[in-house]
């Protein structure tokens, strides 16, 4: 005589159960990590058409080789022609940012009205520089920020 096979089997979910309870935990930190590091950014030239463009006042800021910050501010009103073109030199080889930092708050009391900024570097700038810099400039108050392209 035969004897029947017992067709009852237990699966243990407890191995599964922990995994899962781990990916999920995964998830919600890395979620938290991806919102904390990320940066908004839009594009500032070229995405529209020229006659649909607002003129509005645009500080351009240029970084040289040497580390001096150059800026031209566009379409203000309300800037004088002296103001308009300002150079922050160099200060041991590095980015003068004290001082870019009162530039930048001159200009935004002068004309309230000067929010953008597009930063344009050289090939040879390191993107520690530029970060630098835009945090400097959006500290001191013009919020919508740009990296012109090479």
């Amino acid at each position: 005589m035969k004897k029947k096979k017992i067709l009852d089997f237990e699966l243990n979910l407890i191995p599964f159960i922990n995994l899962l309870s781990t990916c999920i935990c995964f998830l919600l930190v890395t979620a938290v990590w991806v919102h904390i590091g990320s940066l908004s950014v839009k594009q500032a030239v070229g995405g529209q058409p020229a006659s649909e463009t607002e003129k509005k006042a645009t500080a351009w800021i240029f970084i040289e080789k040497d580390g001096a910050v150059v800026f031209d501010v566009r379409d203000s009103r309300t800037l004088e022609a002296k103001m308009r073109k300002s150079t922050v030199p160099a200060k041991e080889g590095k980015m003068d940012l004290e001082t870019v930092t009162k530039l930048t708050q001159d200009l935004k009391q002068v004309d309230p009205t000067l929010r953008t900024a597009l930063i344009q570097p050289k090939a040879e700038t390191s993107y520690e520089d530029i970060i630098d810099l835009m945090d400097t400039v959006k500290r001191a108050g013009l919020g919508d920020l740009g990296v012109v392209p090479l």
